[in-house]
């Protein structure tokens, strides 16, 4: 039975034509809800669906589903529809890329999800299923639906701390630490993905807007949770140093923020032990790689990572 489906907000038609075609063609969204809540027992039946713009931007455009169960009961799912773009999945740093058409990438983030969900439950949503056809155009089309996280990005977290400092709501020692907890607690999340995807598969975008936070100022003592929301961008056959370089690169090379977010994050997800013992053995590969730097650009921008690395010792 097909689904009924509504729309609000701002209209798509070639979005609406693809949903349309897969529920039409595939009645996607019934897979979708029993992959996602597959341990809801009875399994949910879908009735109707609302679909709403989360972001339409992007490699992706991304639209919440709001579907509501014969049970009365309303669900959640998250669609993506790639834009008509190539996307690629690079195999490493200066590499060939090895996944060059999206219907691989699509597939290969699939698989991602299924093995997370089994070896670190919450770190990435869980996959409600690919659809894919082409039109008579010779047009390929995509849908990808995956579980619906809620909560807040790092970035809109981080925002909210600027706006209360500057309405006086914080002291500057309360928002530097709301601000640096943020930042530590994205590192550790992106670096726990390394830790589970073998400690050989990275982000090249490890970006503070693709971290979902639930619970951060929770009354009752709960940990914040982290959910890595967007994966388009993996670079495989890499180390401990690409981490620690991408990570700085995006939150920042200061020394203040070395020695208390990036560095600390790391701990938080290798543990204190291993993790000082892996950091500094990428040192002496860290320091030629400074050096060859240095030699090129006549400065020496890892000189505060190094800095923060020997103090560890």
């Amino acid at each position: 039975m097909t689904i009924p489906l509504r729309w609000e907000g701002p209209l798509v038609p070639r979005h609406m034509a693809i949903v349309h075609t897969a529920n039409q063609q595939y009645n996607f969204l019934s897979p979708a809800l029993q992959r996602v809540y597959a341990a809801e027992s009875p399994l949910p039946t879908p009735m109707e669906a609302v679909l709403t713009p989360l972001a339409t931007g992007g490699a992706m455009a991304v639209y919440t589903l709001t579907v509501r169960l014969a049970s009365g009961q309303v669900r959640h799912l998250v669609c993506k529809l790639p834009h008509d773009r190539r996307l690629v999945y690079t195999s490493g740093p200066g590499r060939a890329t090895t996944i060059t058409t999206t219907g691989q990438l699509l597939e290969r983030l699939i698989s991602l999800a299924e093995f997370l969900a089994k070896r670190a439950p919450g770190l990435f949503p869980r996959s409600g299923g690919l659809w894919h056809w082409q039109e008579d155009n010779g047009l390929c089309r995509y849908l990808l639906v995956e579980e619906f996280i809620p909560g807040l990005s790092v970035e809109r977290l981080k925002h909210a701390c600027e706006q209360q400092f500057t309405a006086g709501e914080l002291s500057f020692e309360a928002y530097q630490q709301r601000r640096t907890g943020l930042e530590r607690l994205a590192v550790a999340t992106f670096t726990r993905l390394w830790d589970c995807l073998g400690r050989h598969t990275f982000t090249s975008d490890p970006s503070p807007w693709n971290v979902l936070v639930q619970h951060w100022e929770a009354k009752d003592g709960t940990s914040p949770m982290a959910t890595i929301i967007d994966l388009h961008s993996l670079e495989e056959d890499v180390g401990l140093t690409y981490v620690v370089q991408r990570l700085a690169a995006v939150y920042g090379m200061r020394q203040e923020v070395l020695e208390a977010a990036i560095l600390p994050g790391i701990l938080d997800t290798l543990g204190a032990d291993e993790g000082r013992a892996l950091l500094l053995a990428e040192l002496p590969r860290l320091e030629a790689e400074s050096r060859q730097t240095a030699q090129n650009l006549g400065v020496d921008l890892q000189r505060p990572l190094l800095n923060a690395i020997r103090a560890l010792a």
